[in-house]
């Protein structure tokens, strides 16, 4: 007998659901659980799914470049790009294996797909139609979506290289060593980030409209519009199919939305506090309590 939805939900899902953000909230827990079984019931090894959500979202972004019902099988495959994403956490969550060498490719991965699913979209718009702006707004979705990613990722990337490689060097180097870290930093902050919060407000809408996962979603309806009613929009005196408003939408909101974090980020700044949870959670640090096999 297979594992139960009950236990797969609190093994799998539980531990890490107040760290989930928004896409991960409105339907990919919902629909990774039937692959996450599928891969429990049969000991499948998540690093399959690792492999297989990479290999999803490079061809759903190369089938990009075509029409109708080749985007449309294009955005289904970035869609379970990002289903397979969640279900190599979960199968590994459910077998107690954590692979520090995976972990680093599934990092990878995220960083080639995300801007090729835009570009892919863009040179897809472009040869149909010919137009320049495409382009435009792939590049400045596809750059956008990079450097937010890398903005938040910035404080952990620097205190691995600076600090824990440099044994001694924490207090040289920051304004506070770890000691004084676990004495200043509240405990949510030893804990790592709050997880995202569903709710009928601004917060939740502007994290939906600008969530690259959701956008995978809104991508395979957009795609999916244009093959099976293939009845262009008027926009802007302009006659636009679907998928390339999906295109000028994102093109358009997501610099915005990176420009607007900047911003939060250095008012807020945001580096020196994660460095000081980072120095925190570094103090209870144990070799041995994080074998990874």
């Amino acid at each position: 007998m297979g594992a139960s939805w009950k236990q797969l939900r609190e093994t799998c899902q539980k531990p890490v659901r107040g760290g989930n953000d928004v896409a991960g909230l409105v339907f990919g827990d919902h629909a990774s659980l039937l692959i996450t079984k599928l891969f429990v019931d049969f000991g499948i090894s998540p690093n399959y799914a690792s492999v297989g959500f990479f290999l999803c979202g490079i061809a759903g972004a190369a089938l990009q470049f075509g029409v109708g019902w080749w985007a449309f099988v294009g955005a289904l495959l970035l869609v379970l790009y990002y289903v397979l994403d969640c279900v190599d956490g979960e199968v590994a969550r459910w077998q107690g294996v954590v692979n520090v060498h995976w972990g680093y490719f599934d990092y990878l991965f995220h960083m080639l797909i995300k801007p090729l699913a835009f570009l892919g979209v863009g040179m897809g718009c472009h040869l149909q139609g010919n137009d320049a702006w495409p382009l435009l707004a792939a590049f400045t979705a596809a750059v956008a979506t990079l450097w937010r990613k890398i903005l938040i990722e910035i404080p952990g990337i620097l205190f691995l290289k600076d600090v824990l490689r440099k044994p001694g060097s924490a207090s040289e180097r920051l304004p506070v060593d770890a000691s004084a870290a676990e004495a200043t930093a509240a405990p949510s902050a030893l804990s790592g980030p709050r997880g995202f919060s569903l709710g009928l407000d601004l917060m939740t809408l502007r994290a939906i409209l600008t969530n690259f996962d959701i956008g995978l979603l809104l991508l395979a309806v957009a795609t999916g519009l244009d093959a099976f009613w293939a009845t262009p929009v008027r926009a802007a005196g302009l006659e636009l199919e679907f998928r390339e408003l999906w295109l000028g939408f994102y093109g358009l909101v997501l610099p915005l939305d990176f420009l607007d974090y900047l911003v939060t980020y250095l008012r807020r700044r945001h580096f020196s506090t994660e460095m000081t949870r980072l120095l925190g959670l570094a103090h209870h640090f144990r070799a041995q309590d994080h074998e990874r096999r």
